[in-house]
């Protein structure tokens, strides 16, 4: 079973590269749990806690609104327990500010039957992605 949720992470991770995100979508449990980054307010169109598929939508449209993402790369995939955790190297461009960034993160997944019932992402880097999000001193 560990396996099994292995291989469906890096197949979803391998079409999100190539800007699929359907396949994620087709996978989650009807009230997913799904936490991103701290609770900063330069981060606010995509961090904090959603639930269910809507927030999910939600988390990813605000992503999509703020950044372009130019490479999302799985370093990293293990099981810790009941979790499956990826390290993950995130390049982007705020189309707010048009300032590139490069941070790594960490996905923790819980799955069951199938289903991603939980997603917590951590950012090594907090920082630099809130510096992107400022504009440059004239």
């Amino acid at each position: 079973m560990a396996q099994t949720d292995i291989e469906l992470l890096r197949n979803l991770y391998d079409r999100y590269a190539v800007g699929d995100v359907a396949p994620l979508f087709e996978h989650l449990a009807p009230d997913v749990e799904w936490i991103s980054c701290g609770q900063s307010p330069a981060l606010a169109a995509f961090s904090g806690n959603f639930h269910g598929l809507d927030g999910v939508q939600r988390y990813f449209q605000g992503l999509a609104q703020e950044w372009t993402i130019t490479k999302h790369e799985m370093r990293d995939i293990a099981r810790d327990g009941d979790h499956v955790v990826t390290r993950n190297l995130v390049e982007a461009v705020s189309k707010v500010t048009g300032k590139p960034v490069a941070v790594t993160t960490e996905h923790r997944w819980v799955l069951q039957d199938g289903r991603i019932r939980r997603f917590e992402e951590r950012c090594d880097d907090e920082a630099a992605l809130e510096a992107a999000c400022r504009p440059s001193e004239p």
